[in-house]
């Protein structure tokens, strides 16, 4: 039942977010993200039965994104960190650019906990990170 109710929220906050990215300037909608991915306003006894695994979290938010169209990179990345925060983890979500073979400009999205890449990990060396942006 957990896992429907996880399903349930990703189901909200992806297409959601893919709207907004596509209708709103990235840096009003960085904004929304991150006032929505404080914890929720509960007691801190509410907060540790709710909390989802980071993994379960990251597995739901590409599931229903497999059926969001042009559900990006960037889409399930904030997406995720709102449901990560909100379920008590720390998120940074992190841009990388390169360029293609004809010299046009690529970026890639992707999150990182503790150190570790969680959500969308890019080819090693493949893009140049730029500094974190920090979801608070």
């Amino acid at each position: 039942m957990r896992d429907k109710a996880l399903l349930a929220q990703a189901l909200v906050i992806v297409p959601l977010v893919r709207l907004a990215l596509w209708t709103l300037p990235f840096r009003f909608v960085h904004r929304v993200v991150a006032r929505f991915s404080g914890p929720p306003a509960s007691s801190p006894a509410d907060l540790a039965a709710s909390r989802r695994s980071a993994e379960s979290i990251v597995h739901a938010v590409v599931s229903v994104s497999s059926r969001i169209p042009r559900a990006s990179c960037l889409t399930q990345a904030l997406a995720a960190s709102i449901l990560l925060s909100r379920h008590g983890h720390d998120a940074t979500l992190r841009i990388g650019v390169a360029k293609d073979g004809r010299g046009r400009l690529r970026a890639h999205a992707w999150l990182e906990s503790n150190g570790a890449t969680i959500l969308g990990e890019p080819t090693p060396g493949e893009f140049h990170a730029l500094p974190p942006l920090v979801l608070s």
